[in-house]
């Protein structure tokens, strides 16, 4: 086997969950189904062109969306508790809006590339099988890992 890509470890995913920018993976040997350890990795920016201008589009879009709810609502009440509600509805649009655009910069290729290099913390339990073509576990003491 020479470098490892993403195709000759696809079947060895139990699961993927991404935080931001932090993606992790539980591995699993595909002969037995047995879980094997986890490891994760940190996914860097898709620094293309066309990623960058889609990125800038989506944060657009779901800033005037949520901000525009978010001027709605604060408008219709006024006075001192009118104040108040709009402090609390900018706030949470704030928080709202971090998390839609949160994995905007990341493409699935980045994302692909973060669990290639978190399947090298976890190598050394798993052995290249030629006539399965794929990745198997050996009998070592299951890794958790960052990288």
């Amino acid at each position: 086997m020479s470098a490892i890509t993403y195709d000759s470890i696809v079947n060895n995913i139990e699961q993927v969950s991404v935080d931001g920018a932090l993606v992790t993976i539980s591995w699993k040997c595909p002969a037995s189904g047995r879980l094997i350890g986890s490891s994760t990795a940190t996914m860097t920016a898709d620094q293309s062109i066309t990623s960058r201008v889609g990125a800038s589009v989506q944060r657009s879009i779901a800033s005037e969306m949520i901000y525009g709810a978010a001027r709605i609502v604060s408008g219709l009440i006024g006075g001192a508790a009118g104040r108040i509600i709009s402090n609390a509805v900018y706030t949470a649009a704030g928080d709202i809006n971090a998390r839609a655009v949160a994995g905007a910069d990341y493409s699935e290729a980045s994302r692909r590339e973060a669990i290639v290099v978190a399947f090298e913390a976890v190598k050394s339990s798993f052995a290249w099988n030629d006539s399965r073509r794929q990745f198997v576990a050996t009998t070592a003491s299951p890794p958790t890992a960052d990288v």
